[in-house]
C-alpha cells in the first residue's frame, strides 16, 4: 500500500494510505483525546472530541480524527487555541446534562470524562437550563448496573454489545 506523507504539530510523519489522522497520530507519538473511539469499534464520529485542525494554504477546518483519512501534504495541528477552545465546549455541553457527582461516583479518579473536564479547564453548569433525569438501572439484568444518565452519547457500550457480543442494550 502506498505512503502518505503529512505534518502533525510540524512532525513529518508517514503513514499507510487510507489511515486516519488519530491513527497517523498514535503513529508519531502525538496524543488526541477520544470518547467514542475503541480501535475494536467501527468508527462513529459521535463525540467530537478528538477534533484537529486541518491547516492549508491560509486557510483552516476542524475535522474528526478519528475517522478523518490521511491525504498526502496534510497539515495537522492538534492544540491550537481554536482546537482546545472546541474541545472544551464539547465537554461542556457533555457536561451540562451530566449528573454532577464526581466526587461520588464509582468512576471516579479512572473516568476519561473526568480526566478531559480537568485537562481543558470546563466551567461547570455554565450552561444552565433542565437536566434530564432517568430512572437508574431501569434494565431488569441483574450482571449490569446502568446509569443512563452518566450516558455522554459517545455509543461505545451500545457499540460493543451489537458488533462484538452480537446482543443489544
Amino acid at each position: 500500500m502506498a505512503k502518505i506523507t503529512l505534518k502533525i504539530n510540524g512532525q513529518e510523519v508517514q503513514v499507510e494510505e487510507g489511515a486516519t489522522i488519530l491513527e497517523a497520530a498514535n503513529q508519531a507519538g502525538v496524543y488526541i483525546p477520544t470518547l467514542c473511539y475503541h480501535p475494536y469499534l467501527p468508527l462513529e464520529e459521535a463525540c467530537r472530541i478528538c477534533v484537529v485542525e486541518d491547516v492549508r494554504r491560509g486557510w483552516s477546518t476542524l475535522v474528526a480524527a478519528c475517522v478523518f483519512p490521511v491525504r498526502e501534504g496534510m497539515v495537522i495541528e492538534t492544540d491550537s487555541e481554536k482546537v482546545q477552545e472546541s474541545r472544551k465546549t464539547i465537554l461542556e455541553l457533555l457536561l451540562s446534562d451530566h449528573p454532577n457527582e464526581c466526587m461520588t461516583c464509582q468512576a471516579t479518579g479512572q473516568c476519561e470524562l473526568q480526566d478531559l473536564a480537568y485537562r481543558y479547564r470546563v466551567r461547570p453548569d455554565i450552561y444552565t437550563g433542565e437536566r434530564h433525569r432517568l430512572p437508574v438501572d431501569s434494565d431488569p439484568n441483574p450482571y449490569l448496573h446502568i446509569d443512563m444518565n452518566k450516558c455522554v452519547l459517545c455509543r461505545r457500550c451500545i457499540r460493543a454489545c451489537h458488533e462484538i457480543q452480537g446482543a443489544d442494550i
